[in-house]
């Protein structure tokens, strides 16, 4: 028998990563410490050597730090490195945080405008320029500070109808259905950001439904959605957010209906033992299929 292996019919081998050169990441390092020194020296600035800082002088400096942070970021969108891009996508959020606070010292020093009407402009300003860089990028970063800022605009928005947390987090909750829907089609990368954004923002909408009896139903259809998303599209962060959307959830519901009794602890262990028969019952299923 000839036990000769042909070329065709040899494993594949996997060629490994080439090694990330030091220089790039002691400069990944730098560049995180220096934007760091950038956004502390101007809050010490302005909290203690400055405390009565005029307004043009605090909009200066966030401008300063806005411009110089993007122009920093922008300057290496030719390396295609993996620590050149990691420190492009954290220098561009901390512009977008020190544009956010200049659209925030505009608003309510300048343009005299209430908590809420400041809340919305520099929700939106963030987001439109959040926007523009994960467009150029598609990196995690600029993916979930754009998410950050349409949550914050939507709920800010529902909380002046005065119609009660409950439409807040109903506001919220729509938002971040829409946003996974969104993801699942392709229209918003990369995946695992955009999964875990709208599983954060439906947890956090819950929350606020769970004011009136209709949200806990909302809130126990969206944990058991979440797991069996996690499942149904192999996301692990769909399903950790399901696992802990039961730990907030269950023992809330259970001591509103159940208050003063032995059935709350136990629909909590209830639960608790399904979720983890569940995940051996996976475990095991994905053993066999290998």
């Amino acid at each position: 028998m000839n036990t000769r292996i042909s070329a065709d019919d040899a494993p594949a081998t996997v060629p490994e990563p080439a090694p990330v050169p030091r220089t790039a990441l002691l400069a990944e390092v730098i560049g995180y410490a220096g934007g760091a020194l950038v956004i502390v020296a101007g809050l010490y600035l302005a909290s203690e050597l400055w405390p009565g800082i005029p307004t043009a002088a605090a909009l200066a400096l966030a401008a300063v730090a806005c411009a110089a942070l993007g122009a920093a970021g922008a300057a290496l969108h030719t390396s295609g490195s993996p620590p050149a891009r990691r420190l492009r996508s954290v220098l561009w959020l901390m512009s977008t945080a020190s544009l956010a606070a200049f659209t925030g010292i505009l608003g309510d020093q300048v343009w005299q405008l209430s908590p809420a009407g400041t809340t919305l402009v520099t929700a939106a300003a963030a987001g439109v320029y959040g926007a523009a860089q994960w467009w150029r990028t598609r990196a995690v970063l600029q993916h979930l500070a754009v998410f950050a800022s349409a949550a914050v605009l939507v709920g800010t928005a529902v909380a002046q109808l005065s119609l009660g947390n409950w439409a807040l987090g109903l506001g919220i909750w729509t938002l971040s259905a829409l946003w996974g829907g969104a993801v699942i089609r392709g229209y918003l990368p990369p995946r695992g950001a955009g999964f875990f954004a709208s599983g954060f923002g439906l947890l956090v909408g819950i929350q606020f439904a769970m004011d009136v009896p209709a949200g806990h139903l909302l809130a126990l259809a969206t944990v058991a959605g979440l797991l069996a998303g996690g499942v149904l599209l192999r996301e692990v962060w769909l399903a950790g957010l399901g696992a802990v959307g039961v730990l907030l959830v269950v023992p809330q519901t259970a001591e509103r209906y159940l208050p003063e009794s032995a059935a709350a602890p136990l629909a909590v262990f209830i639960a608790g033992a399904v979720l983890v028969g569940s995940a051996v019952w996976l475990a095991k299923r994905r053993g066999r299929s290998g």
